[in-house]
């Protein structure tokens, strides 16, 4: 079910595996504000509807942030979400090799710097993204 949509994000509710899917509307790109209000809209729905499993898809951004936009946008989404029943991140890459390795940098100091209570991977397709979120470990 779809519990929020805008121009800019989707927010789509699975309640029979409480996996909600995160998903940009359209391949563009996407500035740094526009991220962040997408960030908090999944925020605020992750808190209202006690969501445990979350899928990012976010492989229709085609915008590179540069490092102080990425820390900034993945730090308000990370401290939001570690106070929520949050359990499991999943996030389906984009084919950008570089921006890749520059988010998978920036979560490892973040996750160097505090506890973070939520499982977090990220995956290259859909398929292998939502097997290991309804794992149960």
């Amino acid at each position: 079910m779809i519990l929020y949509s805008d121009h800019i994000i989707k927010l789509d509710y699975k309640p029979a595996h409480d996996i909600l899917t995160a998903s940009l509307q359209v391949l563009r790109d996407y500035d740094a504000a526009e991220i962040r209000n997408a960030f908090l809209s999944i925020v605020v729905t992750v808190k209202e509807y006690n969501v445990t499993r979350l899928l990012l898809d976010f492989t229709r951004n085609t915008l590179d942030l540069t490092e102080t936009e990425y820390k900034h946008s993945i730090a308000q989404l990370t401290v939001g979400l570690m106070q929520t029943p949050l359990e499991k991140i999943a996030r389906i890459g984009t084919t950008h090799h570089v921006r890749e390795q520059k988010i998978s940098g920036l979560y490892e100091g973040i996750k160097n710097a505090v506890t973070l209570p939520i499982a977090f991977h990220i995956f290259s397709d859909k398929s292998t993204a939502l097997d290991w979120l309804l794992k149960q470990e």
